[in-house]
């Protein structure tokens, strides 16, 4: 009985502490200024990326011979389909972008099962970014389709006392895109650090295949949001 005291008693200490291992580890800072394990996994994961893009679309042909090439085409199909369901005919001019955001984010949530690496998307500085350059990139292409004059107009339909309305959704907007991927990453990490103190074998194995699927589902759904974005817009 005493045993199964002391180890509750430890667990109970251990849990003040436990946002301690959310926070990023600072290897230099000068003022404002400062390089974190954020910034260096984020740097890794797009040096990562750069490296797989350079080879998978290396020395391409028009029939595919190699099996890179019928990967290259799979991933390249399968975001079309993706965009092409919400968008239609006009997912050509988008579907690299929105697929490219989808294996970013991805990525981002993939970096934890790198010891001492730091998954950039369980921080809000990283997806406030994503959320506003994503929502940036839905209005340009509706600006650029309907031009300038319809896009303003569309903010004081079908009356001019909509224009608040429609103003606060374009604030709105980025901030619960980002606020929803931050939010589930950052409390998968909590769960995470909580069942590896509770329950240190088996059992985290488990979380972290639940984990991986939460980073999956969470870059869909940023992506599925932003395409609807377009959609709405082009509509």
């Amino acid at each position: 009985m005493n045993i199964i005291v002391d180890y509750l008693k430890g667990i109970i200490e251990k849990l003040p502490h436990l946002l301690e291992t959310t926070k990023a580890i600072v290897f230099y800072q000068n003022g404002s200024f400062r390089i974190s394990s954020i910034i260096i996994t984020t740097w890794l994961m797009m040096l990562l990326l750069f490296i797989f893009v350079m080879i998978i679309t290396s020395k391409l042909e028009k029939i595919s011979k190699t099996r890179r090439q019928a990967v290259a085409e799979k991933i390249t199909l399968f975001f079309y389909n993706f965009v092409y369901e919400v968008i239609g005919e006009k997912s050509k001019k988008v579907y690299g972008i929105l697929g490219s955001v989808f294996i970013t984010i991805l990525l981002m949530n993939f970096m934890w099962v790198l010891p001492t690496f730091t998954q950039p998307t369980a921080s809000f500085s990283t997806t406030a970014a994503l959320g506003i350059i994503g929502f940036l990139y839905s209005q340009y292409i509706v600006v650029k389709e309907r031009n300038i004059f319809k896009y303003l107009k569309g903010y004081i339909e079908p009356n001019a006392f909509m224009l608040i309305g429609n103003l606060t959704e374009v604030v709105a907007r980025p901030l619960s895109i980002s606020m929803r991927l931050f939010g589930n990453m950052f409390a998968g990490k909590i769960l995470d650090s909580i069942v590896m103190i509770a329950i240190p074998l088996l059992v985290p194995i488990i979380f972290s295949v639940l984990s991986m699927l939460t980073g999956i589902i969470q870059a869909y759904v940023f992506t599925l949001l932003l395409t609807m974005y377009i959609s709405e817009g082009l509509e």
